[in-house]
C-alpha cells in the first residue's frame, strides 16, 4: 500500500511540475527561481508599445512642423480656408492672427486665429 502511495506522490509532483512549466519552483539544485523570469514574456509587449508610441509621436510632429511652415509662409493676397469652412483673402498678417476679406463687393473683413487657418487655397490637403 505504501508504494501504491509513494507512486501516486510522485506522478502528482510530476504533474505538477509540469503544469507549472518550471516557474516559480525551486531548479533542481535547491536555489530559489530567478525573480526576473516573470517579465520576459512581457518585454515583446513592452517593446512593442514604445515603438508605437515612439512612430506615432514623430509622426505628429512632423505634421505640426509642416503646418506651421505653411501658416508662416502665408503673405497677403493668399487665399486661405479656415477650420470652419470660410474662404477668404488674406489681408493683414498680425502677430497670432490674420484678417480675410470674405466679401470684395461689401469689403466684409474678418480676423481670424492663425490656428483657425486650415490651409492655403490651391495646395494640396494636409494629411
Amino acid at each position: 500500500m505504501t508504494d501504491l502511495l509513494s507512486t501516486a506522490h510522485a506522478v502528482a509532483a510530476s504533474l505538477l511540475a509540469a503544469e507549472a512549466g518550471g516557474q516559480g519552483a525551486a531548479p533542481a539544485g535547491g536555489a530559489p527561481a530567478n525573480p526576473m523570469s516573470g517579465i520576459w514574456p512581457l518585454l515583446p509587449i513592452v517593446v512593442i508599445m514604445i515603438a508605437f508610441f515612439w512612430f506615432t509621436s514623430r509622426s505628429q510632429k512632423k505634421r505640426e512642423r509642416k503646418r506651421q511652415e505653411m501658416l508662416s509662409a502665408i503673405k497677403p493676397k493668399d487665399d486661405v480656408t479656415t477650420i470652419g469652412g470660410i474662404f477668404g483673402r488674406v489681408v493683414q498678417v498680425k502677430d497670432d492672427a490674420f484678417v480675410l476679406r470674405v466679401d470684395d463687393e461689401k469689403d466684409v473683413k474678418i480676423t481670424v486665429s492663425k490656428q483657425a487657418v486650415s490651409r492655403k487655397v490651391g495646395e494640396p490637403e494636409p494629411e
